[in-house]
């Protein structure tokens, strides 16, 4: 059963939670009383539709008024894939996409200590972006990310029948990350993200090495369609290393994939008021041709 949404946190509080993640601080990530994993009430600008049996199996669809119909753009909220971030986080940048003509398809999914982690959760974005597909929204489709929704939309760019989920059922445009985890490898081994990584994948690459091969774009190059990897100059919680790791892995594999640097923190790369958005719509088109 849905239940009310939580306060959202500050942004001061989200920063300073993820920062206890070093410490070993998962249950306390938002700096206060843990949302539950269940997702909000839909909004009444969307339809809900359902890809499983889990209260957090479900996709909000927003549609524009009319006009033109640039492609369904699939948005993957982060939060180290923890519980106490839903897709919430990205309504505003959804619904500015969907008032400049996207249709958007925003994806919730199973977390780590709430069904989720390796392979649940990947299972659950291959299923959604299958359901995208067979619900036929508009082509083109773009995967746009957030943090560990970065490392969703990559990750799901690289999907094949060896994957979790299995091979896709449609084709992918391109893969927008905003700052996202895309190398788990490297991440596994950093202040800051090793806790949330490992609880993710469930070890370290070693002791977990199925899982790391599994979940780790960096591993999976490269994506059949190009791959930009968008990060804030000033961001202080995913450092620039993991774009340019995924970047320089890609390209050694041919594959298509580019750094974009943009002004602003971590937070700022959502915020559909920043001027990061510019760039993001412009990726955006470039996806859909």
């Amino acid at each position: 059963m849905n239940r009310p949404p939580s306060p959202r946190p500050s942004r001061r509080a989200v920063l300073g939670g993820l920062g206890g993640l070093a410490l070993g601080g998962l249950v306390s990530a938002c700096g206060g009383t843990a949302r539950t994993a269940e997702p909000s009430p839909a909004p009444t600008d969307v339809e809900r539709l359902t890809y499983g049996d889990d209260d957090s199996q479900v996709v909000d669809v927003r549609r524009p008024d009319g006009g033109q119909v640039l492609g369904t753009v699939v948005l993957l909220h982060g939060g180290y894939w923890l519980p106490q971030y839903g897709l919430d986080q990205l309504d505003p940048l959804a619904k500015r996409l969907t008032s400049l003509g996207w249709v958007t398809a925003n994806v919730e999914y199973r977390r780590t200590g709430a069904g989720g982690g390796v392979p649940a959760t990947l299972e659950d974005v291959a299923a959604a972006l299958d359901l995208v597909t067979t619900e036929r929204l508009p082509g083109p489709v773009v995967t746009l990310g957030h943090s560990a929704g970065g490392h969703l939309a990559v990750w799901a760019a690289s999907r094949s029948a060896r994957t979790p989920g299995g091979a896709p059922r449609g084709r992918l445009a391109g893969a927008v990350s905003l700052s996202g985890v895309l190398d788990l490898d490297l991440a596994s081994g950093r202040s800051g993200s090793s806790g949330p990584v490992r609880a993710f994948t469930g070890g370290t690459p070693r002791s977990a090495a199925r899982a790391y091969a599994a979940a780790d774009p960096t591993a999976l190059v490269p994506a059949p369609c190009p791959v930009w990897a968008v990060q804030a100059e000033d961001d202080q919680v995913v450092p620039r290393e993991q774009a340019t790791s995924y970047v320089a892995a890609a390209r050694e594999a041919g594959g298509t994939a580019e750094l974009v640097l943009v002004p602003g923190d971590h937070f700022t790369v959502i915020d559909p008021d920043a001027r990061s958005t510019a760039t993001v719509e412009r990726l955006l088109r470039r996806a859909a041709g």
